[in-house]
């Protein structure tokens, strides 16, 4: 009942906020700003969007070696590609589909697989927060929201910097913390280089189709501000993060749109509703050709027969 109160409210708030957004702006200012996209932008954002599921895999693939199990690459890909249609249905089942495979084709721990999959989330913000650091050095002109945030998330990773030091015992005791703490400070600078590529792509898709659409964003100011669209967009307040991505989109970049204030919400908009729906397509395409595969099948009898919690706890 709670899972499905929490969907629920996911659907109300995307739907709202797209409500919202389209009583602003109106449903002929996002045609308007569509038929004057680039003559490339399909074939780009395509691109961009196998550049981006590469990227991941690939520091999906390293970061499993270091701390988990070593896959071969083909596994990861074809594991990674069948949760993004998993994770399109729900987030979570796409998550514990990912530690159920690795655990019945590598024997490795229930919780340690959940635990390596919080690593690699952590090091995802830290490599955000550091990017979004070299933004604001760069790019003054940013909402000065952005850099309140990048405050509070110091604050945070100072507190984490500590624990990793001190390495509690009451922290070091509990499995799901000692992938985090047992990494250290090279494990986890190995972790952070091997997701770069992958966050680098994140950010060239985003600046490519504001490009598509007219919006000239200086690549600084960009990097100062996406990381924050990006913390935005994987809050789990709404479905995909549909609906909150283009909130914060049109906040942070409508004033490099060209036209009137209309016109430039209107292309922040729409560059962002093509750019998502192009690559949920693309994963939703690449999720269905994947759990095809001898791999999709092993990852679709992890989900329907998780291990018992018991087998966890080793």
């Amino acid at each position: 009942m709670r899972k499905r109160l929490i969907r629920l409210a996911a659907w109300t708030v995307t739907a709202g906020l797209l409500v919202l957004l389209f009583r602003r702006i109106s449903v002929g200012e996002v045609v308007a700003a569509a038929r004057g996209a680039a003559g490339w932008t399909i074939p780009v954002a395509l691109l961009g969007a196998v550049a981006i599921y590469l990227a991941d895999s690939f520091a999906i693939w390293k970061t499993f070696g270091w701390f988990l199990a070593r896959l071969s690459f083909v596994d990861v890909l074809l594991v990674r590609g069948a949760t993004y249609l998993l994770a399109a249905i729900n987030y979570n089942v796409g998550q514990g589909a990912i530690v159920y495979f690795v655990h019945r084709v590598a024997a490795v721990p229930v919780i340690r697989g959940a635990a390596t999959i919080l690593f690699i989330m952590g090091i995802n913000v830290l490599a955000l927060l550091f990017l979004a650091t070299i933004g604001l050095a760069g790019a003054p002109a940013v909402p000065h929201a952005v850099a309140v945030i990048v405050g509070v998330a110091y604050a945070g990773l100072a507190v984490y910097v500590v624990a990793l030091a001190a390495k509690p015992r009451w922290l070091v005791s509990r499995p799901l913390f000692q992938v985090l703490l047992g990494a250290g400070l090279s494990g986890h600078a190995r972790a952070l280089a091997v997701r770069l590529p992958h966050i680098a792509a994140l950010f060239a898709f985003q600046i490519c189709m504001m490009r598509a659409f007219g919006v000239a964003v200086p690549v600084v100011e960009a990097v100062a501000a996406l990381p924050v669209v990006f913390f935005i967009a994987v809050l789990p307040i709404s479905v995909q993060g549909l609906g909150t991505t283009q909130a914060a989109m049109i906040y942070f970049f409508a004033r490099y749109a060209p036209g009137d204030r209309p016109a430039q919400q209107a292309a922040i908009l729409t560059a962002s509703l093509v750019g998502q729906a192009l690559v949920l397509s693309f994963q939703a395409l690449l999720g269905i050709v994947c759990l095809k595969s001898r791999v999709g099948r092993a990852l679709e009898a992890s989900v329907a027969t998780p291990p018992p919690m018991a087998s966890s706890s080793a």
